[in-house]
């Protein structure tokens, strides 16, 4: 596996003004073992089209791969704002927009199921593939949720971005990672535990781990030791 950097995990730190984006980036490439990166949408203090080729001209110069933006809050977004996230993606270079599952009490199904049918349409006319992430408590809480919304939306610009041990109880990673483009790793969970369980059900997986943490509290100088004892770092 190689490994990604979540910018949600250091959302503390950008609140603080601990640090910049620009200096994130710098941070995360400067780790030698870290690969990629993923930027939360919420972390660009500027979307022009500017500011995004200074970031993608970032990536290429620091020699780390733009893997995925993060977007909470896309598949119920207003079509403007699902067009600008796919915008902001294709802008700096990266493939995948990762977007969380809406909670059970933000949409019922007939809604989300629409929502899916315009988001899938949009990613492919913009070209980035749209990888869903599952969460508790939502439309995506278990593999057989995760596989019904693929079969809703049938469409090849969906795709899964599963955080294991986060899948309801019964369900199984090795059912989804035929159609999965990364894999996310909270930092409050068991590494050793999800490691094991990738090792186990998906096999010879080679995409990303993407590294996030859901209390935001990161710092940038946490990456250089956090990511050299990954136990997600190829073997």
């Amino acid at each position: 596996m190689k490994i990604a950097w979540a910018s949600s995990a250091f959302a503390a730190a950008f609140a603080r003004g601990d640090c910049t984006q620009l200096e994130w980036l710098d941070a995360c490439a400067r780790s030698a073992l870290c690969d990629g990166v993923a930027f939360d949408r919420a972390h660009f203090p500027r979307t022009d089209a500017d500011y995004l080729a200074q970031i993608k001209k970032a990536t290429v110069d620091l020699c780390v791969t733009p893997v995925a933006t993060l977007d909470d809050g896309f598949l119920l977004a207003s079509r403007s704002e699902k067009e600008e996230s796919l915008r902001i993606a294709l802008a700096i270079g990266a493939p995948l927009l990762v977007a969380r599952a809406p909670g059970l009490a933000a949409c019922t199904y007939p809604e989300l199921a629409a929502a899916l049918g315009e988001a899938t349409g949009l990613a492919k006319a913009a070209n980035v593939t749209i990888a869903l992430r599952n969460a508790p408590d939502t439309h995506a809480s278990s593999d057989a949720d995760c596989k019904r919304l693929a079969k809703e939306a049938d469409s090849a610009w969906l795709r899964f971005a599963p955080e294991p041990l986060r899948l309801d109880a019964g369900s199984s990673l090795a059912a989804l990672v035929g159609k999965s483009v990364a894999l996310v790793h909270d930092l409050a969970e068991d590494a050793e535990k999800a490691r094991s369980l990738i090792e186990r059900e998906a096999p010879g997986y080679r995409g990303y781990a993407i590294l996030d943490a859901r209390s935001g509290a990161c710092g940038i100088g946490e990456i250089d030791r956090v990511t050299a004892s990954s136990v997600f770092r190829a073997r």
